[in-house]
């Protein structure tokens, strides 16, 4: 079997075409990435001590302890957790729910309306815990999503 060393034209010409291709894509993408702002840039988080975040409408505060990995108590009531249940700490973190297990924590927290269980708590910092909020047994809040 001959092996020819040299490109011939037909070749050469399909390189030239894929190439040209690739480098008109290349500058229409890097164009496209260009004209999009970077939404990295623009998001604006609240993780350290003293800022307040943005909570839910339907937030309310309370006590938390959680007692297992699918019950917690909130201001004395027994809840059950929400399969797909969120625990934020003060620095807007997640954390599981076991390594605060038996501690009495003040915190805003969401009820599902359909199935009544706990599904976001935000363990509050200093700032936070100053605000006002409603409590579970009296707001117009708790009726809608209770």
């Amino acid at each position: 079997m001959q092996r020819c060393t040299t490109p011939t034209p037909h070749t050469t010409t399909r390189l030239r075409r894929h190439s040209a291709a690739m480098a008109t894509a290349l500058t229409l993408g890097l164009g496209l990435l260009a004209a999009v702002p970077a939404q990295a840039q623009t998001a604006t988080f609240a993780p350290v001590q003293g800022q307040v975040r943005a909570f839910p409408p339907q937030a309310l505060r309370g006590t938390l302890v959680v007692s297992s990995t699918s019950e917690a108590t909130v201001d004395g009531k027994q809840l059950l957790l929400a399969p797909a249940f969120k625990l934020y700490n003060p620095q807007n973190a997640t954390i599981r729910p076991g390594t605060v297990q038996g501690q009495e924590l003040n915190v805003n927290y969401v009820i599902e309306k359909a199935s009544g269980r706990l599904h976001a708590a935000w363990i509050l910092n200093s700032a936070e815990a100053q605000l006002k909020r409603d409590r579970a047994d009296n707001s117009f809040w708790s009726s809608l999503f209770r």
